[in-house]
């Protein structure tokens, strides 16, 4: 499960249900703060983006995610913009300093979560794909 929430939720001392809540249903697998001016022009709350998986340790109930009070997080911030001051999409430039196209002829926007087939650099999903694998979570193996 993803959940976008403003990034307070994870430090106010007011929230701490909330996080004991999702510590004891669920393994808090990354935590993933967007850019100020991901959602804008609707809103420039700063978000995070909150990555669960389901405690499970029947393999009959779907994939494993055995219960464990200590484990790594994965934490990333994203710090390329995909949109300037006014929710506006930024859009990538190719070496010619034409539009940068994806292979389907799409524009593609500036950002930092993922690599575009090769087009761009990796991403933090890439990196979460990573870390992913090196602690073997289910769905990675």
């Amino acid at each position: 499960m993803a959940v976008v929430l403003p990034q307070g939720r994870f430090n106010n001392a007011s929230d701490k249900d909330l996080r004991e809540y999702l510590a004891e249903h669920g393994r808090i697998l990354a935590v993933v703060g967007l850019h100020g001016n991901v959602f804008k022009p609707h809103t420039g709350t700063k978000t995070s983006v909150l990555f669960i998986q389901r405690w499970n340790d029947d393999p009959a109930a779907g994939p494993l995610c055995p219960r464990t009070d200590d484990y790594p997080i994965f934490f990333a911030t994203m710090r390329e913009p995909s949109k300037d001051n006014s929710g506006d999409k930024i859009y990538r430039q190719a070496p010619d300093g034409g539009p940068l196209l994806d292979a389907h002829g799409h524009l593609i926007v500036r950002h930092d979560l993922f690599n575009h087939d090769g087009l761009t650099e990796d991403g933090i999903a890439d990196a979460f794909i990573e870390f992913g694998r090196k602690e073997g979570l289910s769905f990675f193996r």
